[in-house]
């Protein structure tokens, strides 16, 4: 019986000591609690039961625990992303590409079904103020404005297939307005102190240029690693999180609508403990909230604006403040159209003295089951 060559043994040892020490490591490691560059908890420890081993419920959950519990799980999926795109050359790894231009990002292209079904959401909302003057406009994904032709966003198609629903409404179209260097690197959102321009269009278009602010005092916030950095699990290196303040927005009042309350709480205009949180871009009016409230006591009118808006209008708000006395952000996601009205002004909806203005990106045109209009 010929004896195992030198090699052999050798190559079987690794074998052994690198699958055996991970397999003790996972064992014995702490479990993440939350996985931060994925912003995200992992996966739980699937139910065992006859009935789950039968099928393949059991495996997939597993499959999934493993993967997202497994001790080398970030260097994997950056030395992963490092060979697709440095080594094979890849545009995208998984629908996220890596461009000169604009950074991080992920394709978005249009779904039109959803954006004529946000259309008529739009529509229908509309028919709460019949005597307000009502505007429309949406953020392109940045992706429209990459040096590569990736499959994104067609900011000229949105605007046709918005028009064919909501054609008697006013429509801002802010992609001229906006260019790469607006948006974040490693993030979707665009950056507060790169909209001035944006709040000065709006203004034009809807009448408040005379009582637009437009000076600011720049303050950082520390670094910002966005979501398409963790995404991508490429080092990519950090934007700067900074945001714009004013006198008339130290004198603000800012109220949260708490669901759970019922009730509503004041808070800050810029929530600065979340600026070192899991989602950074809650430093702007603390992120994802049913309704907000801000009111300038400085108003030189009465005027009120509704903004029915996401993420972007949290940043794009506190710039406006200055030309209502008061504004009532709406985040659709959150709260049902059949009781919008009974937590929206003493008497429902100002009439003859306000704005509405309907702000969507393109992540929510393209999934517009997530807005609750009935």
């Amino acid at each position: 019986m010929e004896k195992p060559e030198l090699k052999s043994i050798l190559t079987s040892a690794v074998f052994v000591l690198l699958f055996g020490g991970a397999f003790f490591l996972n064992l014995f490691m702490p479990k993440a609690e939350v996985l931060q560059s994925e912003r995200r908890k992992p996966a739980a420890w699937p139910k065992l039961s006859v009935e789950t081993l039968l099928s393949s419920e059991f495996m997939e959950g597993f499959s999934k625990y493993a993967s997202d519990n497994f001790v080398f799980r970030e260097q994997l999926r950056t030395a992963r992303a490092g060979i697709v795109f440095d080594v094979f050359l890849q545009s995208d790894k998984s629908g996220l590409y890596r461009d000169f231009a604009v950074g991080a990002g992920k394709f978005e292209k249009i779904d039109e079904d959803s954006m004529r079904k946000a259309a008529e959401k739009i529509k229908a909302l509309c028919a709460f103020f019949p005597d307000l003057d009502i505007y429309y406009s949406f953020v392109p994904d940045k992706s429209a404005y990459a040096k590569n032709h990736y499959p994104g966003f067609d900011p000229e198609k949105a605007e046709s297939i918005l028009a064919g629903i909501l054609g008697e409404i006013g429509y801002i179209g802010l992609f001229e307005v906006l260019s790469a260097d607006d948006f974040y690197r490693t993030d979707l959102h665009w950056d507060q102190t790169k909209i001035v321009g944006i709040a000065e269009k709006l203004g034009s278009a809807m009448g408040f240029s005379d009582r637009l602010e437009t000076s600011f005092e720049t303050r950082p916030a520390g670094a910002f690693r966005g979501a398409y950095a963790g995404q991508l699990a490429l080092p990519l290196p950090p934007d700067e999180l900074t945001y714009l303040n004013s006198d008339i927005l130290d004198k603000a009042k800012v109220s949260y609508f708490n669901p759970a309350a019922d009730m509503w709480e004041q808070g800050p205009m810029y929530d600065l403990s979340a600026a070192g949180g899991r989602d950074p871009y809650d430093l702007f009016l603390k992120g994802a909230k049913p309704l907000i409230t801000i009111e300038n006591p400085s108003a030189k009118t009465t005027r009120q604006l509704y903004l029915f808006r996401d993420s972007f209008g949290s940043s794009l708000a506190p710039l406006l403040a200055s030309a209502y006395a008061k504004i009532t952000l709406i985040d659709m996601r959150y709260i049902d159209s059949r009781i919008l009205e009974t937590y929206v002004g003493e008497n429902g909806f100002a009439e003859k003295n306000a704005d509405a203005l309907f702000l969507y990106s393109s992540q929510i045109l393209n999934n517009s089951e997530i807005l609750l209009v009935n």
